[in-house]
């Protein structure tokens, strides 16, 4: 939905980008009530067990680097899809000193009826971009978190406490 702002004031301008940011987070919000309320998991929680139903068999430093994340952030998260029954560690058969993350079977049935992860839908869609419009939305969105004085906060998910 692009609307034709070259003619738009500064103001116009900014009134669009305000309602574009509250789309977004209204987006991310929706989903991850609508993902906790159906299937008992967080948005992380789900985003997980996509990666691994999508991308098969991993090492968690693998579905970590697939998340755009750090394996300390992502373990807590494996560790409740793995109290869920919805993911097990088994050893990888290759190198048994390794551990291999999969869903069970109550995992797949649960990614069958699931919607697309939004955060891995905003990572493909930032993956599908050329490098330029990547760059001018990072020098963006680092300008609103200093104007928000937020550099200090850690927020690896969207409305979770993972």
């Amino acid at each position: 939905m692009k609307t034709q702002m070259s003619n738009a004031t500064q103001q116009e301008l900014i009134q669009e980008c305000m309602q574009s940011l509250r789309r977004i987070v209204k987006a991310l919000e929706d989903y991850s009530l609508v993902v906790e309320k159906r299937f008992g998991l967080t948005g992380p929680q789900l985003w997980a067990l996509w990666e691994l139903g999508r991308n098969g068999p991993c090492a968690l430093k693998d579905l970590a680097e697939k998340m755009k994340l750090d394996s300390s952030t992502v373990v807590g998260v494996v560790d409740r899809l793995v109290v869920k029954g919805l993911v097990v560690r088994n050893p990888d058969p290759q190198d048994r000193r390794r551990i291999s993350l999969a869903p069970t079977a109550k995992g797949e049935e649960i990614l069958t009826a699931a919607p697309h992860p939004a955060q891995g839908h905003l990572l493909v869609g930032m993956e599908g971009m050329d490098r330029r419009k990547v760059e001018n939305l990072h020098e963006a969105l680092a300008t609103l978190v200093e104007v928000l004085e937020a550099e200090h906060l850690e927020a690896p998910f969207f409305f979770a406490k993972e």
